[in-house]
């Protein structure tokens, strides 16, 4: 959300636009209370001082203020905005889905549901949204149960950075972070320990080749350092010694990360967009995802897809057939690579990140208007 936040606020202020960005602020939590009790001030930060000051900041504004909400996340504050120019981004809707039911794989507790029902409620009073893929577009009217004053569809935008680079110097790099020589190259994995990002499912996949490949290329999986059950999976799989978790991981190395693996393999359960899978495509690397929107939305022609990972009691079975697109992907001639690569370049320039922030600039300037 930070990330996001300061992506519009900076291209806007580039383009000529007053912003400022407006968010609760721990004035009651800024000491050496207990957490427990900074717990409840921070409620109080959050829910009391903050809608107060928020009134008495706005009555110093021009009449034709925008007010943004850069996460449908944020629908708690939507009532303060009610009688002003405003637009609601929106991302995924993973935790509502949860909080609903809608996902078996992420059981939500019953103050998670509540919490998400006060989000719903929020954001559904907004009357201009912009969703950053056609399937958080078609969820969110499902949601609302109407259509909109305004509802735009805008990806998000890919840093620029990420572009093809030399490969043998991407793989010396990454070789020299993991202590160990790439020069064949790897497979590469991109993602936090959310359930929806199935690194099990990655680590299963990953096995599940093995036992079937005379390669021994390694799996790098860049993210957090992995939770106490995905590390559990890691450890009864008989090729972990070629698993290599990277924490901390500078956005340099990310780069280069994409640069120089053999394949990308993203198999998660659900996403809002899918940053990674972008990512990937415009660094020049091979991906394999999900076949189910937005990953395939996000991955078009360019990308090649497995099926969504089912319920774990049948990961072996899934893992066995992925497996087989995994190898197939890996032995694919020089002219077949280059052509899926090049496909993935033309593919990234849809999220170049002036022409989203163009769009993004012309819907504001309409609700405005």
């Amino acid at each position: 959300m930070v990330r996001y936040a300061t992506f519009l606020s900076e291209g806007m202020r580039q383009r000529g636009h007053d912003v400022e960005i407006w968010a609760p602020k721990p004035f009651l939590t800024n000491n050496r209370l207990p957490e427990s009790i900074k717990k409840w001030l921070r409620y109080l930060d959050s829910f009391v001082l903050f809608p107060l000051r928020f009134k008495i900041q706005s009555r110093k504004l021009p009449k034709n203020t925008l007010y943004v909400l850069v996460d449908q996340a944020l629908g708690m504050w939507m009532p303060l905005l009610r009688n002003k120019k405003h637009a609601v981004h929106c991302h995924d809707f993973i935790a509502l889905k949860s909080a609903l039911g809608q996902i078996k794989e992420n059981p939500t507790s019953g103050t998670g549901k509540t919490y998400q029902r006060l989000i719903l409620k929020g954001f559904s009073k907004a009357d201009n949204f912009i969703c950053i893929s056609q399937n958080t577009q078609k969820e969110l009217i499902r949601f609302l149960g109407k259509d909109p004053e305004r509802i735009d569809q805008v990806y998000n935008a890919l840093d620029p950075s990420f572009k093809p680079g030399d490969i043998e110097e991407a793989r010396t790099v990454v070789g020299n972070f993991v202590k160990r020589d790439l020069k064949e190259g790897y497979i590469l994995n991109v993602g936090g320990n959310g359930f929806y990002k199935n690194r099990i499912g990655v680590i299963a996949l990953y096995t599940a080749w093995r036992e079937k490949t005379k390669s021994s290329l390694p799996l790098l999986m860049i993210g957090y350092r992995p939770s106490a059950n995905i590390q559990a999976h890691y450890e009864v799989s008989p090729f972990k010694k070629d698993i290599h978790f990277l924490v901390q991981v500078s956005d340099e190395l990310l780069l280069k990360g994409y640069q120089g693996a053999s394949v990308f393999v993203f198999p998660s359960l659900a996403e809002g967009f899918g940053w990674p899978i972008a990512e990937a495509l415009a660094a020049g690397c091979p991906v394999i995802t999900t076949d189910e929107a937005p990953m395939n939305e996000v991955g078009g022609e360019a990308a090649t897809y497995i099926k969504r990972c089912p319920s774990f009691g049948e990961l072996p079975t899934w893992a066995a057939e992925s497996a087989k697109v995994l190898e197939t992907t890996l032995q694919m001639g020089a002219k077949e690579r280059a052509a899926l690569i090049q496909k993935g370049l033309d593919n990234a320039y849809r999220f170049n990140r002036e022409r989203i922030l163009d769009r993004i600039e012309r819907v504001y300037k309409d609700i405005i208007a």
